[in-house]
Order: C-alpha cells, then structure tokens, then sequence
C-alpha cells in the first residue's frame, strides 16, 4: 500500500512513498483464502491518506477505512459498527466530516461492490486495506428498481448484493469523489 502525507485543507498531496508489502495481492481475514481465484482488490491499488482514508486508484474514489460507529487508530477500526436504516444512514452520511470534506456520502452498489476481495469470504473484503471489516451488511444509495421502500446492500461475508427494506440495520461505510 502507498502512503501519502497530506498538507493543508486544500488535501494536497505532498509526498508519496511505496511501503514494502511484501506482496501486492489481497489479505484474508481469519485465514478465510481461495488462493485459487485471482485477486480482485490488491493492496497497490490503495493510496493511504492518512486519517483513516483510501484512496483507491482504480475507482478515483476516496473511502473511510472504518464502518461508521469505529475509529481508525493508525493500524485498525476499533470499536463496533453503528447499524441503522436507511435514512439514519442517508443523515449520517450527510453529517460527516473529515479533514475539512463534508461531502462524504453513501455509496452506490457499483461503488461498494468495487472494494469486494472475491479471493476472501467471511469477510470478503481484503482485511489489509479494510481490517476488522465484519462479514454484515451494508448500505448503499441505489434503490431497487421497481420498490419505494428497498435499497440494494452488500452482504460482506460472500460479497453479494441482496436487496433490503429500508428499516433494515445495516453498517454504513462513507466514500467521496477522489482526484480526476
């Protein structure tokens, strides 16, 4: 993973170092591999911000570390993810800020199922980039076509997206644009 310094509000990157990972490919939580199937999200693909924030190169998105409800401490989320429905979700996202960005938001299905490591189950979430990912679900922003009250959200022990009534509890992990 990379690790990049930032200076100022104005997120500016300054200095941009490639750690030795020793390998690019994904880590399992819990030994949970199928070292058979290709990775899906290496670890060089993330540029660490700092502050609990990715930048993932591939997507130019840029993402929490933590679910909210957890805390970034420099090497792990700690504490446990909030769950909440759809619309404490949609506030809390709104609510958010970090490092000066107030611009955080829910992803859509496209965006959170990008960050999926198929090569894992039980989390199926690359545990280097995402640590302490719990293998639950997860909101998104895109509705299911044809329903009011359902929104699709992704099951992070197989990384699949399943449809879910809003008054679900579900974890909620924040994105925001990146860099063009």
């Amino acid at each position: 993973m990379k690790r990049c310094n930032l200076q100022s509000s104005a997120v500016v990157l300054t200095v941009c170092l490639t750690f030795a990972t020793g390998s690019a490919v994904a880590q399992c939580a819990l030994g949970n591999e199928n070292t058979w199937v290709p990775t899906s999200t290496p670890i060089d693909e993330f540029v660490d911000l700092g502050d609990g924030m990715l930048f993932h190169e591939r997507t130019r998105l840029i993402w929490l570390r933590c679910p909210l409800g957890q805390t970034w401490d420099g090497s792990a989320c700690a504490g446990s993810p909030d769950l909440m429905n759809w619309s404490a979700a949609l506030l809390a996202a709104d609510a958010h800020q970090q490092l000066e960005a107030d611009d955080w938001r829910l992803p859509n299905r496209n965006e959170l199922a990008s960050i999926v490591e198929v090569r894992c189950f039980s989390p199926a979430v690359n545990n280097a980039v995402f640590p302490g990912t719990t293998p639950a679900g997860f909101w998104t922003s895109s509705p299911l076509d044809g329903s009011i009250d359902q929104r699709w959200r992704l099951d992070f022990a197989d990384g699949e997206l399943e449809p879910a009534d809003e008054t679900q509890l579900n974890a909620v992990r924040l994105v925001r644009a990146g860099w063009p």
